[in-house]
């Protein structure tokens, strides 16, 4: 795996962990504003995605906007590191975003980073590394057409499920923003897949580009981002980018095995090195994720449940 995958794969962790911390800040408080005036329809009457109320609101605000901007920066980042490197490491890279957003965040309130913060911070580079250095080296093969259309039915019908989930009336706000975020997770899991496949067309000619793959691409990323926007409206920072940052780079790594990875994982790797690497990855973000420094929810108004 070049050197180049991994430095654009950290560069898009960074935009993508300052364009989160800009963007739930503005979409949460927007939502609770929201909440506070009208009153909230029927639960019948309720749509997929609450959040398109928001838009509106959202995109006449300068630091959405900007979180935005570096979210096409990390996009474009991304899909280099993409066409670079195998899927599974560079997936695993963008698990650091997670780090990035707790620092940013302790700067952001005026607070330091706890000590267990940093603990969990060396458990996530250690257990990236070693996914790494395990996987990188793998050749990768572009897989058939048909076997990709398999893996996105099967995207697509965990898709429907976890919203049909999210959607159902009573669902505490934070629960629906982690399931709503987990879709997310999926559907850039699904965009990558996609870069990988479109960007190999392009490379054998711009024909071979021109395929139902290109479309699914432009739906994928548009589709997860609006997820994004309505977890982070629903619920607290901690609990969308937990979930989100757990299920993309875990379906990702089960599309590299099964996808892309001309030799799937054997022996001690598979008993050992990759266990250890997932445990250590594991452990870090669910210390970041219920580390005091990232929670913010005091920071809004108590008692609300915007968009839930």
């Amino acid at each position: 795996m070049p050197y180049a995958s991994v430095l654009l794969a950290l560069l898009a962790a960074v935009l993508f962990a300052v364009s989160v911390n800009l963007q739930q800040h503005v979409a949460r408080g927007s939502a609770l504003e929201s909440s506070s005036t009208p009153p909230r329809a029927p639960a019948k009457e309720r749509p997929w995605l609450p959040v398109l109320g928001l838009l509106r609101r959202l995109v006449r605000d300068p630091a959405w906007l900007a979180g935005w901007g570096l979210n096409v920066l990390g996009f474009a980042a991304h899909v280099v590191a993409l066409h670079l490197g195998a899927i599974t490491a560079v997936q695993a890279i963008l698990v650091v975003q997670l780090m990035f957003a707790v620092m940013l965040n302790a700067a952001r309130r005026g607070i330091r980073p706890m000590p267990r913060d940093w603990l969990a911070t060396g458990s996530v580079c250690v257990g990236v590394i070693l996914l790494v250095l395990q996987r990188a080296p793998v050749r990768q093969v572009v897989p058939d057409r048909s076997a990709v259309l398999a893996f996105l039915a099967v995207m697509a019908g965990l898709l429907a499920l976890l919203l049909a989930l999210a959607r159902r009336p009573g669902r505490a706000a934070q629960t629906r923003a982690a399931l709503v975020a987990t879709g997310a997770g999926l559907c850039f899991c699904v965009t990558a897949v996609l870069v990988v496949v479109v960007t190999h067309d392009l490379a054998t000619g711009p024909r071979a580009a021109l395929d139902w793959p290109l479309a699914v691409l432009v739906v994928s990323p548009v589709t997860g981002s609006l997820l994004v926007q309505d977890s982070f409206a629903s619920g607290s920072l901690p609990t969308s980018l937990t979930a989100m940052t757990i299920s993309d780079p875990v379906a990702s790594a089960v599309a590299g095995a099964l996808l892309f990875d001309a030799a799937p994982p054997s022996g001690l790797q598979l008993v050992v090195g990759l266990p250890a690497a997932v445990l250590l990855i594991a452990t870090g973000v669910v210390l970041l994720a219920n580390s005091s420094t990232l929670h913010d929810e005091r920071d809004h108004a108590p008692g609300a449940s915007a968009l839930a």
